[in-house]
């Protein structure tokens, strides 16, 4: 019984270190139509860890059909910044939420909860769910996540879309949250084996679809791979499939998004240029374009937008010192076991692999020493945290500072206005006197990142990692030779976006900007 639970947790948790069927969508056999739609409907799908050399690798030697007919007939931009910490949670609730985590207040896939002294974790390794307690990270990951942190005054795609008119789906999506109740119906196998609730209710759009625990009523008697075998339902081939069904039965909302989660966990062991597995994403990308008559009449009836949530880093191998374990780097100060209360430690580690959160439970304790010990790493990248108004950044053996805040006489590419002290190459910034602009290099919209992370997690210290290196805690997963991310650099946040059947296109390409050019789609009066 114990190997089954494994696995369950495993399939769960998936999705989300990336990373029966009840629904409330319509009534039986009803369609699902809206009053005064777009002239043409949305197909919004994140590839996980879709990295810009791997697009163009694909398309180079023909390994990715769909990828290539959807660039060669629209656009592709390999410009599309993910925020930070450059993890999936993080990630949708930008998408869904047009803000940062400073507003959303998701700060990562692993969190301190001040309010309530625990570490949330929404399921990154299996020892850290067994450690943390299997129940309350599923509540965490199944209900808390969507209906509880994601601020609930921050509306969502789904709701504005409703707004409009306009009806809405998500497949496979962690986040989700919308103006319509669900039931998330755990499979007997969890809620048995776990002692846990066998229901959940939660908020989301029109047609939902996680896995087992709910899909459309339109495909409710249909077969899917949604069994344990399938991580429930947790990958590509079931949100492609579901999709297509609903495609098929004219059951498409106008705005629908999927998540395909698979290519994620073969470039963590394979590495991020692993294109075996990058074309297996194509293929289901594929059996989307395959749901009509012709993949030009799929783009005649559809605007597509394909993009992914983050990019990947190349980790070096054992032997290299690819882990930087934090626990004897900050020595004499000790971390509290995951078993035991996080305060009895003189620090709590939220780890998000590429960066970290540090707290510390001793108000004499300076982050100025803490800065000064972990940066005789040269793994280290930037250790930065909150000094009165100021954000403070410091580099290097030999650490140089940078301090800045929001607003000042500098402007950013993003219309975000700054003023900065020190040494710009802390962020690699480059400075223009004249025009008294901020260009960034290998840390796009890293004033904003670093601002908008520390004040999600008030009190904190974030360390980052250099390309190559991950942060090293208990619990923490290390892939060596293989691909990792959650970091601030360029190589874990630079990702692709391609736009299909429209002639709009995004101005600013951050994830957190296109919240308001879906809107903006969704908007385009029908033609019929």
């Amino acid at each position: 019984m114990r190997i089954y639970l494994l696995l369950l947790l495993f399939s769960i948790f998936l999705i989300l270190s990336s990373c029966q069927n009840t629904s409330n969508d319509s009534p039986k056999g009803a369609s699902i139509q809206s009053n005064d739609g777009p002239s043409k409907k949305i197909i919004v799908v994140m590839v996980d860890s879709m990295k810009p050399e791997l697009v163009r690798k694909g398309i180079k030697e023909g390994r990715t059909p769909a990828i290539a007919f959807l660039s060669n007939h629209g656009k592709v931009f390999n410009d599309l910044i993910s925020p930070f910490p450059s993890m999936s949670v993080v990630i949708e609730s930008s998408l869904i939420t047009g803000v940062g985590p400073e507003d959303h207040h998701i700060p990562g896939l692993m969190w301190y909860n001040q309010t309530e002294n625990r570490l949330v974790d929404y399921g990154t390794t299996t020892y850290r769910t067994f450690k943390l307690g299997t129940e309350q990270i599923l509540e965490d990951s199944l209900s808390n996540l969507n209906n509880l942190h994601l601020n609930p005054e921050i509306s969502t795609i789904y709701d504005d879309a409703s707004t409009l008119g306009a009806t809405t789906g998500s497949f496979n999506m962690l986040l989700y949250r919308g103006p319509k109740e669900h039931t998330l119906a755990i499979p007997p196998l969890v809620h048995h084996g776990l002692h846990m609730k066998d229901k959940y209710k939660t908020k989301g759009p029109d047609l939902l679809a996680f896995g087992k625990l709910i899909k459309p009523t339109a495909a409710k008697d249909q077969s899917f791979p949604d069994e344990i075998y399938n991580q429930y339902g947790l990958n590509d081939q079931y949100s492609t499939e579901v999709i297509q069904a609903l495609i098929k039965a004219n059951q498409q909302p106008d705005f629908l998004m999927a998540f395909l989660p698979d290519f994620d966990k073969e470039a963590h062991e394979h590495g991020p240029y692993y294109l075996d597995g990058f074309a297996k994403a194509d293929y289901h990308l594929q059996t989307i374009l395959n749901s009509y008559s012709s993949w030009e009449e799929a783009i005649e009836e559809n605007i597509f937008i394909i993009l992914g949530d983050h990019s990947q880093v190349k980790l070096y191998g054992k032997g290299e010192g690819t882990a930087i374990e934090l626990e004897p780097l900050l020595e004499p100060w000790t971390i509290a076991n995951l078993l035991d209360d996080p305060i009895m430690g003189d620090f709590i580690i939220a780890n998000n692999h590429r960066m970290a959160y540090l707290h510390k439970t001793d108000s004499n304790i300076s982050f100025e020493e803490v800065a000064s010990q972990l940066l005789k790493d040269e793994r280290i990248d930037q250790v930065a945290w909150r000094d009165s108004d100021y954000t403070l950044i410091q580099k290097g053996t030999t650490p140089t500072s940078l301090l800045f805040k929001k607003g000042g006489p500098w402007k950013d590419q993003y219309e975000q206005t700054w003023s900065l002290k020190g040494d710009v190459d802390v962020l690699d910034l480059s400075l223009d006197d004249s025009t008294k602009t901020v260009q960034y290099g290998n840390y796009p919209d890293g004033l904003e990142q670093i601002h908008s992370a520390l004040k999600s997690q008030e009190g904190s210290l974030i360390i980052t990692a250099k390309p190559g290196y991950i942060l090293k805690t208990e619990g923490a997963p290390v892939h060596y030779n293989g691909g990792e991310h959650g970091g601030l650099h360029e190589e874990d946040t630079k990702t692709v976006l391609i736009v299909t059947g429209t002639d709009q296109y995004p101005t600013s390409r951050r994830i957190r900007d296109l919240k308001p050019y879906f809107l903006s789609l969704l908007k385009q009066p029908s033609e019929n």
